[in-house]
């Protein structure tokens, strides 16, 4: 790997980490708001903060090493198929069916690898003890002693599933409508774009995702009532009808529009800084 790709990892890992902080207390909410079969976003806002007000961080630390290890390998990765010159050649790199693939296929691959830091964050938000002074090593022995190595990956496959659907929403609607912008209106490649296109990216984002996150966030909790994928779909169809798989639609939506328009801002400005060019 060269150095320039080293760089932009690190460049990725920062502005992942940075949306990830302001954002994540949303995050938070919004897995209360899926596992439980009632309740508003408000409601556990409030109950929240008034239990006590840095309890909306609570699973932040595994969060920003999933995005120190997803987001810098979906976003590095979809760099790379995009600008493979083999691919380019063969391809119609700028059709937008083919964004649609290789963000999937970024997505897909790189939740794989991060999911166990998914798992932790859940658990330590559904933890009805709230024990947060469980280390991270602690949370994965109790894990592993109790579901074996693989029980890390518990909700995997939703959690890839999500992960698919978002980049296919984030990394393809975001490089698409950067270019159509672009095009349409002249600008020149800069914040009001890269805000635009933010925008876009959160709300297709947020309509991929959000049943497979339902679906996820039940799987992963503390002490979770489902048998996988398809017993947690039927039940919760069954007993909440199907709208429930769009139950925290507004929190997710409102979480990934800032977290898209923080991250792409940062990273743009962070790549401009060092002398790459843009997205």
């Amino acid at each position: 790997m060269n150095e320039n790709k080293i760089k932009n990892i690190g460049l990725i890992q920062i502005s992942a980490c940075i949306s990830e902080t302001c954002t994540y207390p949303i995050d938070y909410i919004k897995t209360l708001v899926q596992i439980n079969k009632t309740g508003k976003f408000s409601t556990y806002l409030y109950k929240s903060i008034k239990t006590n007000k840095l309890q909306i961080y609570t699973g932040l630390k595994p969060a920003l090493m999933r995005h120190s290890i997803y987001t810098a390998c979906r976003v590095n990765l979809y760099e790379t198929l995009r600008e493979n010159k083999f691919l380019k050649k063969n391809i119609k790199s700028d059709n937008f069916l083919y964004k649609f693939t290789i963000g999937g296929i970024s997505g897909g691959v790189s939740q794989l690898i991060a999911s166990p830091f998914d798992l932790l964050k859940i658990r330590y938000i559904t933890n009805s003890k709230n024990n947060i002074q469980l280390s991270i090593y602690k949370t994965i022995e109790s894990i592993i002693q109790t579901n074996g190595f693989k029980g890390l990956w518990k909700g995997a496959t939703p959690n890839i599933l999500r992960a698919v659907l978002v980049n296919l929403g984030e990394l393809a609607t975001y490089d698409y409508a950067k270019k159509f912008i672009k095009k349409k209106t002249q600008l020149h490649d800069g914040p009001l774009i890269h805000f635009s296109s933010s925008i876009f990216s959160g709300f297709a984002a947020a309509i991929c995702c959000t049943p497979a996150d339902v679906i996820k966030s039940r799987l992963m909790k503390t002490n979770s009532e489902y048998n996988g994928i398809i017993d947690c779909l039927t039940k919760t169809v069954k007993s909440e009808g199907p709208f429930a798989l769009y139950k925290g639609f507004t929190a997710v939506w409102l979480r990934l529009a800032p977290w898209q328009i923080i991250f792409w801002l940062s990273y743009e400005k962070l790549r401009k800084l060092n002398g790459t060019e843009a997205f």
